[in-house]
């Protein structure tokens, strides 16, 4: 039995049977879930608390630009951090604050942060066609991960992380989330319709 790998070079496989195959893939897929589940998670130290106020961390937006979280004062955001687009889990984060959010859009910003570069962000929202999201990358610096205690520095990527910050960009609501697994939207959107509730009165 011969196989392909992406990069084209040849794997003889003819002394495994499959049944021997089979459980090697098992394993294989076991410990990949059990490293994106938790190894990746462990080595997470955030000091990011419900009370504090964000760092006026440096990133940088779909068109290149350099950016602070301080620019975002004045409004109430959402604050949706996955680990890497272009992947399921956070395809789906993204598009579900975007497409599904109950029309908070209209009166809180929300913002996808990741470290994939500008570019790779942008491409991905054009194709996904989302406009109603503010799309930073934390590439190449990692300033905001730093700052925030939300980067895995071995991995290069951010902590599955919701926040809610108020118009002074103080942590309202934030949740950390397991690697491999959605946000509770629905707890994400009610704190920032109380938000908006008391910003009326």
């Amino acid at each position: 039995m011969t196989y392909h790998t992406k990069q084209g070079d040849l794997v003889m496989a003819k002394s495994i049977p499959n049944h021997k195959q089979q459980r090697y893939l098992c394993v294989t897929l076991i410990l990949l879930f059990t490293f994106i589940t938790q190894g990746a998670w462990a080595d997470g130290s955030s000091t990011l608390e419900k009370g504090q106020t964000l760092p006026n961390a440096r990133l940088v937006d779909k068109n290149g630009s350099h950016i602070h979280l301080n620019d975002f004062k004045g409004r109430i955001k959402i604050l949706s951090m996955v680990p890497q687009l272009n992947t399921p889990v956070c395809d789906e984060q993204t598009h579900r604050f975007s497409e599904k959010n109950g029309g908070l859009d209209k009166d809180v910003e929300i913002v996808t942060i990741s470290t994939n570069s500008f570019d790779d962000q942008a491409h991905f929202s054009d194709k996904a066609d989302i406009h109603n999201v503010t799309f930073l990358s934390d590439s190449p610096d990692y300033d905001f991960g730093k700052t925030t205690g939300l980067l895995l520095p071995s991995h290069g990527i951010l902590s599955r992380t919701v926040v809610v910050a108020d118009q002074d960009n103080v942590v309202r609501y934030i949740e950390y989330v397991p690697m491999s697994q959605l946000p509770n939207f629905e707890n994400a959107y009610q704190a920032a319709r109380k938000l908006v509730a008391s910003q009326g009165k």
